[in-house]
């Protein structure tokens, strides 16, 4: 023991005087003696500081302390040891000792109200245990103040129910007879003071906890019952007594299969339901009532001891259901329109992908009916019951997209809403998540994309939680994916991830012979909205109809019929009554040759905006409507230099 207080004390000495650590040190008194450097503390000083502390202040810690510290110390009486209560600042309490132990204390300003803060006194196992927040046993040199090397001491923090340091339990006593299991009796002595002032604390909560849950509980929607193991009503909140017209006196000790119709609520085991349609019996018209319940066991101790049931009325259940329906698919296969050989490949493939859970990317110029698809794939898988999300990717500003997708924490930047928000794959979960546009996606948010595929997790913007969620990803585009990843606006793995099971829409134009089908179903539809009798639809109308080339798709098909109805008076439709833009089409005009046309007319409107807003390409853009990036792509493209 002296040859290792004696080694102890070189190194003591050479840190001190020649600022030298060596390596033999535990870490927790090295970074003790450069903390106690650091803060100038004089480890010379001759005596502890002595402070004004407010006892009464401590007068619980003390109070359920005292008996505990008494304990410990009959197991070291004389042995020169003193069992010592600080608080959490380091200032002495109350001490304990053998009276001789006691006068060397005093000797030293060891003494109640001494202040042995690491700050004050250096490495020492009252502060050093507050510094590090966890037990410490200090030897001999190892004490930072000399006054003090001459002790071995052994703290622990004690904890409130929140975690909070509220003070320190020491035992200190001759540094020949340290013993590792003095502080696994400090340790054991301060888990005993943190129970009893757990308890103590639970004890002055009852009342007001028990008071709170029944104003929580009458002011909640929700009808709620307590009921024993045996199925006795122990407890019920005022909604429910309203709902059964019983007061209180009525409900107490009825059995709960007095007042539900169906068996499945009573169960003597402590089983768990969610969302189980019952029927309750009410008085006095004897009438029921169709509800919803939940049912969760109460545990004590891991023994059931009874359960809570939630009964909500399926009316006001269905209403909610109602409210979010946004969030469900409407479209399913049966709803497609078409009969062409190519278009009827491609329902098929879909109705394949519906059957499996892979992810889907759906190709096809604007408004050849992307959406719908996704929807009916969803409505067709085993995900069909549960929520359909769709989002725009090139609808959403980028910064704003993030924060729709993934959510964000409460303060996560300047305008989040109060308790964050949920993100669209949060809302998703268990269902289907429509990604369209995904071509127009940033590659920074393609990135924290791929990591929610392969991960199936995500972390809210701002927020440090990992929530899982199970999510069928569909997504669609009108570009060419493979094209966007050779120039690298477009990450590969990405494409990868999401084209497992790829379906490309035809375009209107390459199934023309759906055209007249899809024109009375569409007529049928808008004469129903727009309360008219289905007119008489001539052959001329449709042939009009099938020579124009559609570069809108089907959603331009539906614009038309929709403008021409209601134009139209007459119980007729001929090709007349058709808009001019249908006829401008140049008769047997290529494709080719009409998107040379068109781009001639971008170049001419770029080149006339420029001139119009003297070469201000800010003004220019929004001359035409379009971004910055927009008009200086087309520039690009064109080779317009200015």
């Amino acid at each position: 023991m002296n040859s290792r207080r004696e080694a102890v004390k070189e190194m003591w000495k050479r840190f001190i005087f020649e600022d030298e650590l060596d390596e033999k040190l535990s870490s927790i008194v090295k970074d003790s003696w450069i903390r106690s450097k650091k803060w100038k503390v004089d480890p010379f000083q001759p005596y502890g500081q002595i402070k004004k502390i407010e006892t009464e202040r401590y007068k619980n810690l003390i109070d359920w302390s005292m008996p505990l510290m008494e304990g410990l110390y009959s197991i070291v009486k004389g042995s020169g040891f003193l069992v010592i209560l600080c608080n959490e600042k380091g200032q002495l309490l109350k001490s304990i000792g053998d009276p001789d132990t006691l006068k060397m204390a005093v000797q030293i300003g060891f003494v109640e109200g001494a202040d042995w803060s690491e700050q004050t006194m250096g490495t020492n196992a009252i502060g050093t245990s507050i510094v590090i927040d966890q037990p410490v046993q200090i030897f001999a040199e190892e004490h930072y103040s000399q006054i003090c090397q001459s002790w071995t001491c052994s703290a622990a923090p004690i904890h409130d129910s929140k975690g909070n340091i509220i003070g320190v339990l020491n035992v200190s006593g001759p540094y020949e007879k340290v013993h590792p299991h003095t502080l696994g009796m400090v340790v054991s002595a301060v888990k005993a003071i943190e129970y009893q002032l757990k308890l103590n604390e639970n004890t002055e909560k009852n009342i007001m906890m028990q008071r709170f849950l029944e104003a929580t509980t009458n002011n909640m929607k929700e009808s709620i019952l307590i009921i024993d193991t045996e199925g006795k009503i122990i407890k019920a909140n005022d909604q429910l007594k309203k709902l059964l017209c019983l007061d209180q006196s009525h409900l107490e000790g009825k059995k709960i299969n007095e007042i539900f119709i169906n068996k499945s609520i009573v169960s003597n085991k402590p089983v768990y339901l969610q969302n189980q349609e019952l029927h309750l019996k009410v008085k006095p018209s004897r009438n029921t009532h169709h509800v919803m319940v939940d049912k969760i066991p109460i545990y004590k101790d891991k023994h059931w001891i009874g359960s809570m049931i939630m009964v909500k009325e399926i009316q006001k259940v269905r209403q909610f259901v109602n409210h979010l329906s946004g969030n469900q698919a409407k479209i399913t296969f049966d709803d497609i329109i078409g009969q062409h050989p190519h278009f009827i490949q491609k329902l098929n493939e879909a109705k394949l992908a519906a059957e499996t859970d892979s992810n889907v990317l759906i190709l096809g110029e604007s408004g050849t009916g992307k959406e719908m698809l996704a929807q009916a794939i969803h409505n067709a898988s085993k995900r069909k019951n549960k929520p359909f999300i769709a989002i725009n990717c090139g609808g959403i500003p980028r910064d704003l997209l993030g924060s729709e997708l993934f959510g964000y924490v409460e303060g996560a930047f300047t305008g989040a809403k109060k308790g964050g928000s949920a993100g669209k794959f949060e809302l998703a979960d268990g269902g289907t998540l429509f990604l369209d546009e995904i071509g127009e996606m940033s590659l920074e948010m393609q990135v924290l994309l791929l990591r929610v595929i392969q991960e199936k997790e995500v972390m809210r913007i701002g927020g440090h939680k990992v929530i899982p969620v199970d999510v069928r990803i569909i997504a669609a585009t009108n570009k060419n994916l493979r094209e966007e990843v050779q120039k690298g606006s477009f990450r590969e793995d990405l494409f990868f991830r999401l084209n497992v099971m790829p379906i490309t829409l035809p375009p209107l134009r390459e199934r023309k012979e759906d055209i007249p089908l899809l024109v009375r179903h569409f007529i049928g539809r808008l004469c129903k909205k727009l309360n008219k009798p289905f007119p008489e639809i001539r052959q001329d109308f449709l042939e009009a109809l099938i020579q124009y080339d559609w570069p809108g798709n089907i959603r331009e098909l539906q614009n038309i019929l929709e403008r021409t109805l209601n134009r139209n008076t007459k119980p007729i439709l001929s090709a007349k009554d058709l808009p001019e833009e249908v006829f401008q089409m140049f008769p047997g005009q290529k494709k080719e040759e009409m998107l040379v046309h068109r781009d001639e007319i971008k170049k001419q409107s770029i080149v006339q905006a420029l001139c119009l807003c003297n070469g201000n390409i800010t003004k220019a853009a929004k001359h035409l409507g379009i971004s910055r990036s927009t008009f200086y792509r087309q520039m690009k493209k064109f080779n317009i230099a200015y």
